[in-house]
């Protein structure tokens, strides 16, 4: 081995406390980039991959009522490859409890096995025979049903018995959502299930008509056009709304947090690298300046400046190539679990864990590059270094005033101990201005982090008691006569009722459009709170209407704009509507008008879809045998799937404040070893001069206390700055992040970083009481 090799060794063990410091900080850069990045890979792969064995729709199609031939007609027209039409409504699922509402989705299928959106089997048989039923696997899992056992589901008002054949996952319903509005999987309480088609299409009276078809085309590139060929072929049959692929519910938040895995991979690990990079090439720097004089006997021996330059960025490149091959082993580990979490929503029977060697590789040349670039920086100074001035110390630095001594009333009343203390801060101004921004990014991490946990339980709180405020939101088989209010009533004691319409339109303005549910209300509805984007409270108004602030956001749309709202009822025209007012709405994207508005204008007079309710009677089990119910939705059922998640939610909230944290504790630790060892000769004179250790102790949380400070009033407007950035990356159709910082959650956020700097502070009084000064001050040159 050669000498320097040696000497690196000696090096290393000479400086590991700030070596393993920058190691900590690389391996958790490298770990997050490793895990989260081959986490959304795992995700990404698996999903194409069961999409193509399932052969995914790339168009949804709901409407009225579709005649049997329809799918032959189509194939072949507009792009189209295989189209496949069936009957899907939700309906009540018979349980053992009383009191209790279950939903599922009912979805006709083929006998022997549909071509689009295969069925996935997990146990069972595919094949069905009249009397049997498949039925999708969390919602199996959730209720405890085994192939072989009997099931019930109320179609149409009668009870039907079915035998479990089968349970099976679906490319269609990898996330189940009952609607937009619900967002979290509720699987105990809402699941889907596949009846045979013919035996189905009997039973619930749909005289032999559809309605909904899914569409198969050659090139993707022609989805649009597909998309228009289809609105107007079909219009006739009273399209109600046509999907694509990327706009499927299960198949949009599956992207969304394949999206949000891509970007946290691409831009955290960096933050950790970029500082990593900072304090290695400051603590390089420091050690060549500390070994100035064997950097001069070397080059006398003989070494040029570049050999000596490989030998100190040798020691940076072992930072990046341990700390990159531990962090993407570490990573790479614990992306199973990562992705293994995913499964708590999304159902992926091919989903595989693979460990990918290329990002291991690119992990350590990545780390290994980045140290190297950084080592380069901190030594880059030794070419100056000549042997013969290199014998005799480095002469010091001219000392000058710091501007606060020209201030005399408070520089006369400052104390010994803090004017060292304000001399060192502002003569190691790039020390200053590190442990200023390591603290800064610390303290807007923990506020982004925060406020994440604060926009959760907000939107689900504010959604379920402030902007929805009933207790039941009845749905109906198809439209009825608004009497059918008086008849609910004649079963349950009612505290307020109210009738609505809920229905897809397309809601064009200029060339935007999207595809949403209007919902038509009484213009005093008492279940609804509206408020505008400041806040003011907003009515239902005689005319015009409503809409969600994504929605606004979706068509460019402002208040007294006129929007088309095309119908896809038959026979009914298009109608020009005035926005009158934009809604702060976390979940779901709607627009909403006055129910005699919308029936007169796109619609039928006096008919509904749908009740408002609020009554302290058991409503699902009192309306249980009404016939033209078709669901009963509890908001207490939303609030209890929303109290599960947030538990999850929380663990990985813990997680993001312990990285954040950690990085704050890392580089203020680290950086005041480092001050330490350079000042030992000062903290030994100060011994001599009567100072005890604990007071030198306290000089230095003093410095860093500054610094810190300084570093929390930046990092609260960073903090500001994050979360409007991850406000507006992470706000999609389904949800909205537009919550304010709370002052509360501000100044939890200080105090955490304020603990994760004290454990910094007093880990290093360890290092201060065992230095040895008296040892200091022997060696000292004369």
């Amino acid at each position: 081995m050669k000498k320097l090799d040696k000497r690196l060794f000696r090096m290393i063990k000479n400086t590991k406390g700030q070596y393993f410091a920058v190691l900590s900080i690389i391996i958790t850069g490298i770990f997050v980039f490793t895990a989260v990045s081959n986490s959304a890979l795992n995700l990404k792969d698996s999903l194409n991959d069961y999409y193509k064995k399932t052969n995914f729709a790339d168009i949804f199609v709901s409407a009225m009522g579709l005649p049997e031939k329809i799918e032959s007609s189509l194939i072949g027209q507009a792009d189209i490859k295989e189209a496949e039409a069936r009957l899907v409504f939700d309906t009540s699922f018979i349980t053992e409890e009383d009191d209790e509402k279950v939903n599922v989705r009912v979805v006709s299928i083929n006998k022997n096995e549909n071509k689009i959106n295969k069925l996935f089997i997990k146990s069972g048989k595919r094949e069905l025979t009249e009397k049997d039923i498949i039925i999708i696997e969390q919602f199996a899992l959730a209720r405890n049903i085994h192939v072989g056992e009997q099931i019930k589901i109320q179609i149409n008002g009668k009870q039907y018995k079915f035998n479990v054949s089968g349970i099976a996952s679906s490319s269609e319903y990898a996330y189940i959502m009952e609607n937009e509005q619900t967002l979290l999987p509720d699987p105990e309480n809402f699941g889907i299930v596949y009846i045979e088609d013919n035996y189905l299409r009997q039973i619930y009276g749909s005289k032999g008509n559809y309605n909904e078809i899914l569409i198969k085309i050659n090139n993707e590139n022609n989805l649009v056009q597909t998309k228009d060929f289809l609105e107007d072929a079909l219009d006739k049959y009273g399209v109600k709304r046509v999907i694509k692929k990327d706009e499927q519910l299960s198949h949009s938040m599956l992207s969304q947090e394949i999206e949000g895995l891509e970007m946290m991979s691409q831009s955290v690990p960096y933050v950790f690298l970029i500082f990593a990079g900072i304090m290695l090439s400051s603590m390089l720097s420091r050690i060549v300046k500390k070994d100035r004089t064997s950097i001069g006997i070397l080059k006398a021996l003989g070494y040029q400046s570049s050999e000596i330059i490989s030998h100190y960025l040798k020691y940076a490149a072992s930072v990046g190539i341990v700390g990159g091959l531990l962090g993407s082993i570490i990573g790479s580990a614990l992306s199973g679990a990562m992705t293994n979490y995913y499964l708590v929503f999304f159902n992926i029977p091919t989903l595989t864990i693979k460990v990918y060697y290329n990002r291991i590789v690119v992990s350590v040349i990545l780390s290994c590059i980045f140290c190297i670039i950084s080592g380069y920086w901190g030594v880059k100074g030794i070419t100056k270094i000549n042997p013969s001035e290199s014998m005799k110390p480095e002469s010091p630095k001219k000392g000058k005033r710091i501007f606060i001594e020209n201030i005399k009333f408070v520089w006369n009343n400052v104390t010994f101990s803090w004017k060292m203390v304000l001399r060192s801060i502002f003569r190691e101004k790039k020390k200053f201005a590190f442990i200023g921004a390591a603290v800064a990014i610390t303290c807007g991490m923990m506020i982004m982090t925060i406020w994440m946990i604060d926009v959760m339980d907000a939107m689900f709180n504010r959604q379920y008691t402030e902007f929805m405020k009933m207790q039941y939101n009845i749905s109906f088989s198809g439209f009825q006569n608004e009497n059918i209010k008086k008849e609910v009533a004649k079963y349950i004691n009612p505290k307020d009722m109210e009738g609505r319409i809920e229905l897809p339109f397309e809601i064009e303005n200029g060339r935007n459009s999207k595809i949403v549910n209007i919902i038509g209300l009484d213009k005093n509805t008492e279940f609804y709170g509206f408020q505008d984007m400041k806040g003011n409270s907003l009515k239902v108004p005689e005319d015009g209407i409503l809409i969600s602030s994504n929605l606004a956001n979706n068509l460019h749309a402002k208040v007294g704009d006129e929007v088309l709202i095309k119908n896809f009822i038959p026979n009914k025209d298009d109608r020009y509507v005035k926005v009158r007012g934009i809604i702060k709405q976390s979940l779901g994207i709607n627009g909403y008008m006055n129910i005699d508005y919308l029936n007169d204008k796109l619609l039928d007079r006096e008919i509904i879809n749908g009740i408002y309710l609020n009554s302290d009677d058991d409503v699902q089990e009192k309306l249980k045998d009404i016939k033209n119910i078709s669901s009963i939705q509890s908001q207490a059922d939303m609030r209890g799937a929303f109290e599960e998640f947030t538990t999850i939610t929380a663990i990985s909230m813990g997680f993001m404040v312990m990285f954040s944290g950690l990085l704050g504790f890392v580089i203020v630790y680290s950086m005041t070893l480092m001050s330490i060892n350079e000042r030992t000769l000062e903290f030994s004179s100060l011994r001599v001069m009567g100072f005890s250790k604990k007071e030198i102790f306290y000089m230095l949380i003093r410095e860093n206390m500054i610094m810190s400070f300084i570093g929390i009033i930046i990092g609260i407007p960073l903090g500001l700055w994050l979360v409007d950035y991850m406000g507006k990356s992470f706000t999609t159709d389904v949800y909205t992040m537009n919550e304010p910082v709370r002052t509360n959650s501000i100044v939890v956020s200080i105090i955490l970083t304020i603990v994760f700097l004290s454990l910094a502070q007093f880990m290093t009084y360890a290092k201060i009481h065992k230095l040895d000064f008296m040892q200091a001050l022997k060696n000292r040159i004369s």
